[in-house]
């Protein structure tokens, strides 16, 4: 059989003169290791060694090309270790990637109904799951916002209340009244401060009564007057409750004149001065009193009587202002809430009473007063309230007897 290809004789030949004249002294620049010499030795192993003995061209070298420029011989690059070792997990990275890829149960899937649905399907689920999602989010958006809200809301209310009140305690402030820091002052001063406080007066008439507690009382009650102490606050404080078989206009009626029922009013008299007016009466009293252990004391009173009529009820306050002349000299203010409401005396009856609520308070006129000075003129205080109560009684009682009989 013959062959197209000469048979390769790997016998010792003649090399050419230009190849024998390099010579193994002159290599090229490039450094290289030890990789290319067992290349070399390979490459010679294989193709034969040349001859040893071969002339030499000592003036050209490959084209006519002067010595001593000459061919580099032939090198492989050998890779780096950690060049193949990335190369190679590179390639179990990518035949993972694959063997994951064709696999047929690795595929994403969507639950539809407990079962595999398809594209249609898919892109349906993945559309209300959406839908879903945006309501959820709205629905929270919406719960917050309302949250939000009401918590801004109750906030304003809190913050105008506030407001409120801080106008209020300003405009109060404002008009409070400074008293004269003299004894001997004039009657026409005292009646004119007495005329700003009453307004005041009225407006706290509410928030006594319920401090109180009498504004829920429908029966008969009476207290003592007794010194109370609140921190640095002291005051005298005597409630009172009555049921009368009386209009509400014959009581408010009695209750004005009663200064100066049954007496002249004169310089002798307890009553020294009265001035009746259309909603207001204006009275000056003095009296003394004498308490055993303790040194007879006089008290001179200005008093303010004023009276608003509502459809509920009707207000009188009471207000006078006091000087104490003892064995100490203080000044009191004190203050009286008449608040006379109809009721009806028995049920199913046409006839009509009324309920008669009194709060007293005393308080000093100056906030310097010594509370020791108080507590030792402490019973001077009450007997003379209590002097002038049951004078206020009686004449009330008088008063109210005389109209009924002279209704019959």
């Amino acid at each position: 059989m013959t062959t197209l290809f000469p048979v390769l004789s790997f016998t010792d030949q003649p090399c050419d003169a230009s190849v024998a004249t390099r010579s193994p002294t002159y290599t090229s620049p490039v450094e290289y290791d030890g990789s290319s010499e067992s290349d070399s030795e390979l490459l010679l192993s294989l193709f034969g060694h040349p001859e040893q003995n071969s002339p030499t061209n000592d003036s050209a070298d490959r084209g006519g090309r002067p010595f001593p420029y000459t061919r580099s011989k032939t090198r492989w690059r050998k890779r780096p270790n950690d060049e193949l070792k990335y190369l190679r997990a590179q390639i179990v990275e990518l035949e993972g990637l694959v063997e994951t890829l064709s696999h047929s149960d690795s595929r994403p899937k969507l639950l539809g109904n407990g079962e595999d649905s398809g594209d249609n399907n898919q892109v349906e689920v993945l559309q209300k799951l959406s839908e879903e999602s945006h309501m959820k989010k709205m629905e929270a958006a919406l719960a917050e916002n309302r949250k939000l809200k009401a918590m801004v809301a109750s906030h304003f209310q809190v913050a105008k209340a506030l407001q409120t009140a801080l106008d209020e305690s300003m405009r109060l402030r404002a008009r409070k009244v400074c008293w004269p820091s003299s004894a001997a002052a004039s009657d026409e001063l005292v009646f004119a401060l007495l005329d700003e406080e009453k307004e005041l007066q009225y407006a706290a008439t509410d928030k006594v009564l319920d401090a109180s507690g009498i504004a829920r009382i429908y029966h008969p009650y009476f207290s003592e007057p007794e010194l109370h102490r609140e921190g640095s606050e002291v005051y005298f404080q005597h409630n009172d409750v009555r049921v009368l078989p009386f209009p509400v206009a014959d009581v408010v009626r009695a209750l004005r004149h009663s200064l100066r029922h049954g007496a002249n009013v004169g310089p002798s008299q307890h009553c020294r001065k009265f001035l009746m007016h259309d909603a207001f009466s204006q009275a000056v009293t003095v009296d003394n009193v004498e308490v055993p252990g303790a040194l007879p004391a006089e008290i001179k009173g200005r008093h303010l009587l004023w009276s608003v009529v509502t459809p509920e009820r009707t207000v009188i306050n009471w207000s006078s202002f006091n000087e104490y002349d003892g064995a100490k000299h203080i000044r009191l203010l004190k203050r009286l809430w008449f608040s006379v409401e109809p009721i009806a005396l028995h049920a199913g009856s046409t006839a009509q009473g009324c309920i008669l609520r009194t709060i007293v308070r005393f308080t000093p006129v100056d906030p310097e007063t010594s509370l020791r000075d108080i507590e030792e003129m402490a019973d001077v205080i009450i007997s003379g309230y209590k002097r002038d109560s049951v004078r206020v009684v009686m004449a009330v009682r008088e008063q109210l007897a005389a109209l009924a009989a002279s209704r019959r």
